[in-house]
């Protein structure tokens, strides 16, 4: 048998050292190479679902600005188609400077509200020159102004006046106003109900005073509204405005001595805008843009 020597074991022990070394060697390499791998399958699996995030938040916001462009530019048509409306409403009617100023303004107080974002443009509708269905051709029904809001309906009927309005005038005001005893005689008015009395200057050189009373005036616009929500079979009734409408900035004033009545009297541009200001914005809502969308519809069908 044959014996290995001292140099001989030791050189069979380092190379075994060295087999064992190169061994742990390849499965450290081993080991790094999967970790490498895992990090590597792990690191794509990330970038993938950050790319599908991405993705997919791009195709949000994609979505969001179609439906925002789609939004706007259905805003828009329904604006234009608003406009050429009442363009084509106030083409047809004519009746007399006073409607077509009083037109004008409404319009403006519609595009103003409308520019500063208190309201859409479907929120408020104007229409003049309606005629209301009837079986008497002698008894026609006209409005000169109808405005269309969600807070209600609103029959305005337009005066051009240079003068005074005497609102909720009774016996009341004799002492303080002498002249009126006079005006209720003259005109045979009852003196224990409120009336509606107005003072018109003429243009002319002589400058005229002719006193109106416009109480039966103001029963015949309550009339209209009652009417107007018989037709539509309404729950709410259309509110009667008497807008006196100045020849001149200034022209018209008014004195109320009393609540007023289911007629708003109105005077003078500033009061129009206030009005609206205050019902159209701040009132309680009654309509959405398909109920006064089909109001229009169905008015429209009577003329």
């Amino acid at each position: 048998m044959t014996q290995f020597g001292p140099m001989e074991i030791g050189l069979f022990v380092a190379v075994g050292i060295a087999i064992i070394c190169f061994i742990l060697f390849l499965i450290a390499l081993n080991r790094k190479k999967k970790a490498q791998e895992r990090y590597e399958t792990q690191y794509k699996e990330k970038e993938e679902q950050l790319t599908k995030s991405h993705e997919e938040e791009l195709e949000k916001i994609r979505i969001e600005k179609k439906k925002a462009e789609t939004q706007h530019k259905e805003d828009y048509q329904t604006m234009v188609s608003s406009k050429n409306r009442e363009i084509d409403a106030l083409k047809l009617f004519s009746n007399n400077s006073s409607e077509y100023v009083t037109d004008m303004r409404l319009l403006g107080i519609r595009e103003r509200l409308v520019k500063e974002k208190r309201i859409r443009p479907e929120d408020m509708h104007i229409m003049a020159n309606i005629f209301m269905p009837t079986d008497d051709l002698n008894d026609i029904t006209r409005i000169s102004h109808l405005v269309l809001t969600r807070t209600g309906l609103y029959i305005i009927d337009s005066q051009l006046l240079k003068g005074h309005v005497y609102q909720g005038v009774t016996r009341n005001q004799f002492e303080e106003n002498p002249m009126m005893a006079q005006v209720f005689k003259t005109l045979q008015l009852d003196e224990t109900t409120s009336q509606t009395i107005v003072l018109d200057e003429s243009d002319d050189q002589a400058h005229q005073l002719s006193i109106v009373d416009y109480s039966k005036h103001i029963e015949r616009l309550e009339a209209v509204a009652a009417k107007l929500q018989h037709q539509l079979n309404d729950k709410y009734t259309p509110t009667p405005i008497l807008y006196f409408n100045p020849k001149h900035d200034g022209d018209v004033t008014l004195s109320s001595y009393a609540p007023q009545s289911k007629t708003k009297v109105l005077v003078g541009p500033e009061q129009l805008n206030e009005f609206f200001n205050k019902y159209v914005f701040h009132g309680r809502i009654q309509y959405d843009v398909n109920d006064l969308q089909a109001i229009m519809d169905e008015i429209e069908s009577y003329n």
